[in-house]
């Protein structure tokens, strides 16, 4: 059965696998891996996560904030269980580029797997939309799967 737990381990090892990948072979995962990454990040880890799981319906969340929704984040779900494994970026973003509630509430933790309602992210980020990510990726483009898919292969190895 699929518990939080169980998320929360996958999440935070895949997490691990980015962290001490070398980024020269890994193509989408750049040297400021988690710096403007959560999007790549999040595409990766539901490759992962429908690897292991190929019947999840997961969704990749798009949130907004600050002045003219300047500042972005991408994070999945599941049901109402929020997976981010790239909040800590704004540990390392200078303040002048955030706004004073994501100030506020750092330091973040480098992954989060919680339920939604306990959640800093919906208080955090007005949400700007949602995609369905499903086995196959329906909606993605042939040649972003195929990279997700080499990089995949190098990082899990």
């Amino acid at each position: 059965m699929l518990t939080i737990q169980v998320i929360h381990k996958e999440a935070y090892g895949f997490r691990e696998l980015l962290e001490k990948c070398d980024s020269s072979k890994i193509h989408l995962v750049p040297d400021n891996f988690t710096v403007m990454n959560c999007k790549l990040a999040s595409m990766l880890l539901s490759f992962h996560f429908l690897q292991l799981w190929p019947e999840l319906e997961l969704k990749g969340v798009s949130g907004v904030t600050g002045k003219n929704d300047a500042i972005t984040h991408y994070w999945l779900e599941l049901d109402d269980i929020v997976i981010d494994i790239t909040g800590d970026q704004y540990n390392v973003l200078s303040p002048s580029k955030l706004n004073e509630a994501i100030v506020k509430n750092r330091p973040f933790a480098p992954v989060l797997v919680d339920h939604q309602k306990n959640s800093y992210l919906y208080n955090l980020f007005r949400i700007q939309g949602k995609e369905r990510l499903t086995c196959g990726f329906p909606t993605i483009g042939a040649g972003f799967i195929d990279e997700m898919e080499c990089d995949y292969r190098q990082l899990v190895g």
